[in-house]
């Protein structure tokens, strides 16, 4: 079995051992009923009791993580799925990872860490000096992208990186 790295536990959620699932590439949740979670170099495997969606993620229970203190040795985890359950039709705008945004003010943002969604348009996180900075990539922002260099030509708008600073 292939494994595709999903994204990573963030927090707890509760005292019941519930985590928080950052999604970094898009996978067809209803499908999943194990997670495998990055141990010291191996994937351990975790059955899924419940998930569901959160606000901009999801709400993970394992089966086995039943305390808020098993929850947490799990938080900051890698998380993958089996790779045929990776939802590759939302795949594409989430291969932006690792690309250099060039503003047409700031010029370079630095390369994009994160790439989410919160339901209606693509987001990435990224860091602009030591500040961390999250950017919608929606097509009226975009002026070109070169796949080639992995670099994408952004104009924000007038206000909105300096919210950050």
């Amino acid at each position: 079995m292939q494994l595709s790295h999903i994204g990573y536990f963030s927090k707890t959620h509760g005292i019941k051992g519930l985590l928080v699932l950052k999604e970094s590439i898009p996978f067809f949740v209803e499908q999943v009923k194990v997670l495998f979670i990055d141990k010291e170099g191996s994937m351990a495997p975790y059955f899924i009791k419940e998930i569901k969606q959160g606000n901009q993620n999801y709400i993970v229970s394992l089966e086995e993580v039943d305390s808020i203190e098993k929850g947490r040795a799990l938080v900051g985890k890698k998380v993958s799925v089996d790779s045929s359950l990776i939802n590759t039709e939302k795949e594409d705008e989430f291969s932006w990872l690792g690309y250099n945004l060039i503003d047409k003010n700031f010029g370079s943002l630095g390369l994009i860490e994160e790439v989410t969604t919160n339901g209606q348009q693509v987001l990435v996180r990224l860091n602009y000096q030591g500040k961390e900075i999250l950017l919608p990539l929606i097509e009226d922002f975009i002026e070109r992208v070169d796949d080639k260099q992995k670099k994408i030509f952004f104009n924000a708008p007038n206000g909105l990186i300096e919210l950050y600073l």
